[in-house]
């Protein structure tokens, strides 16, 4: 059976994975090494190391750029998917809270995080229209998630 090219090099960054939790890998090094184009290997981490199956990545572009790839270990992973997937919609401040106080009982966030988050979502902050600031404030519920999941290793 023939693998092809996204195989070959998902196989290989997995490979590097299993003796670290993150690795730091040149975009174009990976191409070089691969014989192939950087938006090849742009494909490969954006559709085979995305956070649904438990990723981070982190790039810095330019002459020194870097990719950073984190795995998340299964519990913390579970518990971000989860909340990710309950921000793909409009959150009502309510909703947004409750992820802030799940996310305090759980250690996550310090008591004064939780406040500063849920002073920077709250309706008085947002002042736009009901339909756009749930939006607004599930838009950086997301970012917040995943910013938190790039601290957790």
């Amino acid at each position: 059976m023939n693998k092809s090219i996204s195989d070959v090099i998902e196989q290989f960054i997995m490979s590097s994975l299993d003796e670290n939790d993150f690795i730091e890998l040149s975009r174009n090094d990976l191409a070089k090494f691969f014989s192939c184009v950087p938006s090849q290997i742009n494909y490969v981490l954006n559709t085979r190391f995305t956070i649904n199956r438990g990723f981070v990545i982190e790039s810095q572009r330019g002459g020194n750029g870097y990719i950073k790839l984190t795995r998340m270990h299964d519990s913390d992973n579970n518990f971000y998917k989860n909340s990710l997937s309950l921000c793909r919609r409009p959150l009502s401040v309510v909703e947004a809270n409750q992820i802030i106080d799940n996310m305090l009982q759980r250690k996550i966030l310090s008591g004064r995080e939780a406040n500063l988050i849920k002073s920077t979502i709250s309706a008085k902050s947002l002042n736009n229209p009901i339909n756009i600031d749930n939006t607004l404030r599930s838009n950086i519920m997301q970012q917040v998630i995943i910013e938190l999941m790039k601290e957790s290793r």
